[in-house]
């Protein structure tokens, strides 16, 4: 029997963890965890949609609070790449980003508290500019995120980091689901708007903790400072060079694409449910919770298979599960509303796996000096789309929602199709996205 000799060139490489690893990640934990916890109290699907609809009949306006969260997303990545481009502190610029987030929904919690009854125009108007803001910087701190967050957990410890965080994040969103369902069911106790501000009033203080948690985070510094971005100029030019020299990234535009397009109807879902199957006002924080669990449930699955498989492989999961909710949402009959609910949990799924997979993807796609304009471009590209809501809220009002729904279902089995022929960076060089 003869001993098998093992050379260094077979054993794997252990991967090396950057500095400050275990605090950043039990600090972004806080930070995703509540993050996570106060955008459910103020959820574009469910608690602003119903707060607009007692402001304002026009559907048109629920549609325009989506297309400004989507504007506001956008628009100002590429510039913010240019920005940070080369920078070796991000960390205050983010800070001061979600400190100006929790002051607007603050502001708006007393907005809706003072003037919601006796003049309700101002407050939609407010409610439109703030959350205008709010999307604007939010847009400007999703650049600037994605690159600390890849230089301090490393790209195989990626999908159970945001497992973990979105796990427990969802946990507590689906207890903030409750609470939104116990203030609406007691109108008697919570009348409008009492109710509302202390909604929007609780997602500030969740908002505030998960400051706390970031402040905790120890940048670390990057391995390069070269400028990839040396004018505002070159954003255009970088921008189109990745375009020609990366097929991948052109065909994860086009999957996320027509995802995006399908999701336009998520706003309307609730809107739809207490129309036309009349559910009870309550019933929109038990469909929050429902959203809330299954993004819960799903994102187990999301974050094993973002660090097993891939992110290819959470990006064709989460077509599907688009392509259900919408399927669902189409085929349910009145007299069986209460599987509307359903509906909402394939939509927290979806929404979980796309923030797992698209945002781990570019990351691994992208080499350290054009992560954040590929990051941001990978956003920006999308930008017409951010219409979308708008021209469905006009729709809304002309056609019937079974026929949109089954648009939305379509969109998203195109885009599953689109996203069969991605590769995967992490296992593909062919894959990556970078300047040659």
């Amino acid at each position: 029997m003869t001993a098998t000799t093992v050379s260094s060139a077979d054993v794997a490489p252990v991967e090396a963890l950057p500095p400050h690893y275990r605090r950043n990640f039990i600090a972004g934990l806080i930070h995703g965890v509540f993050f996570q916890a106060s955008a459910a109290f103020a959820s574009i699907h469910t608690v602003f949609p119903s707060l607009v609809a007692l402001l304002t009949p026009a559907a048109s306006a629920v549609g325009l609070m989506a297309t400004l969260q989507n504007v506001g997303t956008v628009v100002p990545q590429l510039y913010t790449a240019y920005l940070i481009d080369g920078r070796e502190r991000k960390k205050p610029w983010l800070l001061a980003i979600i400190t100006t987030r929790f002051l607007s929904l603050g502001l708006l919690a007393w907005l809706i508290f003072q003037f919601g009854l006796s003049r309700p125009n101002l407050v939609l108007v407010a409610l439109l500019a703030l959350f205008g803001l709010f999307s604007l910087i939010g847009g400007m701190g999703t650049v600037i995120y994605a690159d600390i967050f890849a230089r301090a957990i490393p790209a195989r410890r990626r999908g159970r980091f945001v497992g973990a965080r979105q796990l427990f994040g969802y946990g507590l969103a689906i207890l903030a689901g409750y609470v939104v369902k116990w203030i609406l069911g007691q109108p008697e106790r919570f009348p409008f708007p009492l109710n509302y501000a202390l909604i929007i009033g609780l997602s500030a203080v969740t908002l505030a903790i998960a400051l706390s948690g970031f402040a905790l985070i120890k940048e670390p510094k990057p391995t390069t400072a070269t400028r990839v971005l040396t004018s505002p100029q070159s954003i255009v030019q970088t921008s189109l060079a990745l375009l020609r020299q990366s097929g991948n990234l052109r065909l994860l535009l086009l999957n996320r694409s027509l995802l995006t397009l399908s999701l336009a109807l998520a706003p309307f879902f609730v809107v739809y449910a207490r129309n036309d199957l009349a559910v009870p006002a309550a019933t929109v924080g038990l469909y929050l919770s429902l959203q809330m669990l299954g993004a819960a449930l799903s994102n187990i699955l999301w974050g094993w298979l973002s660090d097993a498989r891939g992110n290819r492989t959470v990006i064709l999961g989460t077509s599907f599960s688009a392509m259900l909710a919408a399927s669902l949402a189409w085929l349910t009959p009145e007299s069986l509303g209460w599987l509307f609910g359903g509906v909402f949990l394939l939509l927290g799924a979806t929404l979980s796996g796309m923030r797992v997979g698209y945002s781990n993807i570019i990351l691994e796609m992208a080499d350290e000096a054009t992560r954040p304009v590929c990051v941001a471009l990978q956003n920006t590209a999308l930008a017409p789309l951010a219409l979308a809501p708008l021209l469905v809220g006009f729709l809304a009002e002309i056609a019937p929602y079974s026929l949109l729904f089954a648009l939305a279902a379509g969109l998203a089995l195109v885009g599953l199709l689109a996203g069969l022929r991605l590769r995967e960076p992490r296992f593909d060089a062919a894959g990556r996205c970078c300047l040659l």
